[in-house]
């Protein structure tokens, strides 16, 4: 196990980006596995892997065969290929991990270029999926959308895309916009698109390109105010195209309570075992996707999104130590409603401890960090990992925001320093990276602290 995944990790040395030519030659040489499944293909900046996981359990309760591809794992690559509730074996995973090795070598011999490490990792799932027979196969993108590895996969049953922020626009564009019209790319035509519709720019970039395939498009937006201010919005969704709003209800300890209603449906009540506030946003997405679906009753969906977990994500991982992977200025906004939300009435401030990953607004991120929370002590630490910025980088932002912060070079190190600085009834937050969640998640696990 160890041998095949220090070879995938190797991968990025000999490659580059390939056209997705390149990742439907590799399928075709793998015999073109999953053709037949039923794709339901997820994009957007934020909340795509917690939908994806949503939709997901949606299908294990309704007694539906599926499978689930996302990224990144946080403590083991097996995590990436869930098959019916289940985290794959070892023996599975080496067996598929074997064949795409083959494969690919078939691929450089023909062409000259090596799968890409994610093209390389979507192909062992595709043939997991396969071999497991699923009916359903949840498919999260990557790095956007449109050149997405994902993207070859030619006709999906629904296309999902969550919000959209700024990120990665070395790569996808300056603007939302752009940056939009690369999550839209995984749009196909006639195949039914759900979308997040919070932001105005890419709710006009995602439903011109669904209108010019000819997709049923529905919109899910937060309401806002009351029931009646909403009926301007349900009418502004031009060309027949729908439009859903979600409200949440109540924050009860780790649930939330949300309703959601559209001018054609009655207003429904959801229930999810999550204490972030964003995460009422993503299941308003999820549940919007099933209705368009088609499959199971609310009864039934309401039991996918009971039995729903998704660590890294506002987890409460020990008792008052919280894991969130918000990693560029949207997701921070969201990570901070959720602290306000949680520690609001706690007799002290909270900790934070933080990491970021270069490549990701930084400056940004922790600007509103500062501004937003009078943390009680900050930490920062180094992401095991090449693209982890050093602590020093991070330390001169919180200082030119006027926040003092303590530097640690390793992420073990740093939570120990913060739990034993945490008082009785005062909350540790950790945030910045999935990649430093996933660090701080298997120190917790092996119980080192």
């Amino acid at each position: 196990m160890d041998g095949a995944v220090d070879f995938i990790y190797s991968i990025p040395k000999f490659t580059t980006k390939n056209s997705l030519d390149h990742t439907r030659q590799l399928m075709k040489l793998l015999g073109d596995p999953c053709l037949k499944r039923k794709i339901i293909h997820v994009a957007g900046s934020n909340g795509k892997g917690s939908v994806c996981c949503f939709l997901y359990h949606m299908l294990l309760a309704a007694g539906k065969s599926a499978g689930l591809f996302t990224s990144p794992h946080l403590v083991d690559i097996r995590e990436r290929f869930q098959v019916n509730g289940e985290m794959i074996s070892e023996r599975v995973f080496l067996d598929a991990y074997d064949q795409v090795k083959r494969a690919s070598g078939e691929l450089v011999r023909k062409t000259g270029s090596h799968p890409t490490f994610f093209e390389f990792l979507f192909a062992v799932g595709m043939v997991i999926y396969e071999k497991a027979d699923v009916e359903y196969v949840v498919l999260e993108t990557g790095l956007g959308g449109r050149l997405d590895a994902t993207n070859s996969f030619p006709s999906p049953v629904l296309t999902v895309i969550t919000s959209v922020s700024l990120e990665h626009t070395e790569y996808l564009g300056n603007t939302i916009s752009e940056i939009a019209g690369e999550k839209a790319g995984i749009i196909k035509p006639g195949v039914p698109v759900v979308f997040d519709a919070g932001d105005t720019e890419a709710e006009a970039v995602i439903r011109t390109r669904a209108e010019k395939l000819g997709c049923p498009c529905t919109g899910v937006v937060e309401a806002g105010g009351q029931e009646s201010s909403c009926v301007g919005a349900f009418a502004a969704a031009a060309g027949g195209q729908d439009l859903k709003m979600f409200q949440i209800c109540e924050i009860v300890g780790n649930h939330i309570d949300f309703s959601l209603f559209s001018a054609y449906d009655n207003k429904t009540k959801w229930r999810i075992p999550f204490p972030a506030p964003y995460q009422a946003q993503n299941a308003a997405v999820a549940v919007s996707a099933m209705h368009t679906l088609g499959l199971m009753s609310d009864t039934v969906i309401q039991k996918g999104l009971s039995a729903s977990r998704w660590p890294g994500r506002m987890q409460e991982a020990a008792p008052g130590i919280y894991l969130d992977g918000a990693h560029n200025p949207s997701g921070i906004a969201e990570f901070i409603d959720s602290v306000k939300q949680l520690s609001g009435k706690d007799p002290c401030p909270p900790l934070l401890l933080f990491s970021m990953v270069k490549g990701k607004d930084a400056d940004t991120s922790i600007a509103l960090l500062t501004k937003e929370i009078p943390w009680a002590f900050i930490a920062v630490s180094r992401i095991p990992d090449d693209r982890g910025l050093p602590p020093v980088e991070i330390l001169r932002i919180f200082e030119e925001d006027g926040c003092r912060a303590e530097g640690f070079e390793d992420c073990r190190e740093a939570l120990l320093e913060m739990m034993r600085r945490r008082k009785k009834g005062q909350k540790l937050f950790c945030t910045g990276s999935l990649y430093f969640i996933g660090a701080l998640l298997e120190v917790l696990q092996k119980k080192e602290p």
